[in-house]
């Protein structure tokens, strides 16, 4: 019985010590995958911190240049540079936003900065005189952007040095951003009550996204709502993480599967996918069609009769974004981002957010213009090489239906966007080469 019990023993203690082996090897597993997933996340904050910050520091410069001009056309132009930098840093914040943080006080301000840039430009347009109360905005918004920009200087530099982490795990932001947000918040940043025409910024941070129209799911029906539309990824492992809110409630998942790991945004009404993205290394390369790629994935989600607009590729990734197109229009405010794997042609991520917002029914009026007399029609230097109608975001959340007209001055690529009734150019974008390939500016 002794001897027994002795070999018992012994084969329990080497089960144990297998186990213990077999179990170190999964803990080390695991934890190379949520290093990677930290990582990834960390780098995602970094690149959208850089934006944030460049894009108050171009804001706050044009708002400073347009405090000098006495000329209606310089007023135009600098106010139009000024709301472009705007909706950077707005765009910037959704990132911010999507571990369930409200930036909603910064949000706010770029988008009160955007709307009172397109009042004035809207004024100067029309050759009216801009008031001395105008200029004292102007001002003390200024002012307000250089307390930002002060405030946000200092993590800017700790990631200089490299080393700096925004959040050691998904839902928490580094206590310097935060209290930005208390500041504004607080009332220690102050700047004016803007009062003028057209759509406010209380309007936009809490308008409705026009396309989540169904009821309110729970988390159990979100993960749902992820297997079954990123099924075809081969995502199978989901964990539900929690709540987050930025201009509307969202469900946050964590993914996985055997090649990598990643998350999930997921709206908490009609269960659409807000974003995601996921970390995996490349599989074996292979040819592929980007843009029919990014379809099948954008059907799969439920999104029909898109059309790819724009495409970059960078650093082994490519950057696709999509619109909606109804009877031969583009809408550009409905877009949805895609990156690809530009090795084997994964699907690494997506954002619908502009889609959500923004999609909806429409009826557009019948242009006064044809495409061929937009066509006919010189445009300084450029040859022209294709027309269509296109509707664009205007400052302030509007939506204004224009012809797209593409040419180029030698090498030089240039999109000019022409009112359909009068034929008044109303934008002016040109293609230049970035860190991450091909922009707009």
């Amino acid at each position: 019985m002794e001897k027994s019990t002795a070999t018992f023993m012994t084969v329990l203690a080497a089960l144990l010590l297998v186990a213990v082996a077999v179990m170190g090897v999964f803990l080390n597993v695991s934890v190379n995958s949520e290093e990677q997933y930290r990582l990834s996340a960390n780098n995602d904050y970094e690149q959208a911190y850089y934006q944030l910050t460049d894009s108050v520091g171009n804001m706050r410069v044009n708002l400073d240049k347009a405090r000098v001009t006495r000329n209606a056309a310089m007023m135009c132009e600098l106010m139009m540079d000024a709301s472009v930098s705007c909706e950077s840093a707005a765009q910037a914040l959704y990132k911010f936003s999507a571990d369930g943080y409200s930036a909603s006080a910064l949000t706010k301000f770029a988008n009160q900065v955007g709307d009172y840039c397109a009042y004035l430009h809207s004024k100067a347009a029309r050759g009216e005189e801009i008031s001395s109360s105008d200029y004292a905005g102007l001002q003390k918004l200024s002012e307000t952007a250089a307390l930002v920009q002060e405030k946000l200087a200092p993590v800017r530099d700790e990631m200089g040095k490299g080393g700096y982490e925004f959040s050691s795990s998904l839902g928490s932001l580094n206590e310097e951003f935060s209290s930005i947000m208390n500041a504004l918040q607080d009332g220690s940043m102050e700047y004016p009550s803007l009062i003028y025409d057209g759509p406010f910024s209380d309007a936009l941070d809490e308008r409705q996204a026009k396309s989540l129209t169904g009821e309110k799911i729970t988390p159990q029906e979100g993960a749902t709502a992820v297997k079954e539309k990123l099924g075809s990824l081969g995502i199978d492992g989901i964990e539900y993480v929690g709540e987050g809110k930025s201009h509307f409630e969202t469900y946050l998942y964590t993914i996985d599967d055997e090649h990598g790991s990643g998350d999930v945004q997921v709206a908490a009404r009609g269960g659409e996918i807000v974003q995601f993205t996921f970390n995996c290394e490349s599989g074996e390369k292979r040819a592929f069609d980007p843009q029919e790629q990014a379809l099948t994935f954008l059907t799969a989600l439920g999104y029909e009769d898109m059309t790819p607009v724009w495409s970059a590729q960078s650093e082994g990734i490519i950057y696709m974004n999509l619109c909606y197109t109804a009877d031969g229009v583009i809408f550009y405010p409905d877009m949805v981002k895609v990156k690809i794997n530009a090795v084997d042609g994964h699907i690494i991520g997506c954002e619908t957010l502009s889609y959500l917002f923004n999609h909806t029914s429409r009826q557009t009026e019948e242009p006064l213009l044809t495409a061929e007399e937009v066509a006919a029609r010189k445009y300084g230097e450029m040859q022209t090489e294709s027309v269509r109608l296109a509707v664009i975001p205007t400052p302030g959340g509007g939506e204004r239906l224009t012809y797209e007209v593409y040419g180029r001055v030698g090498e030089d690529k240039f999109f000019v966007y022409v009112d359909t009734t009068h034929g008044d150019e109303v934008r002016v974008l040109m293609v230049v080469d970035g860190e991450q390939g091909e922009l707009l500016i």
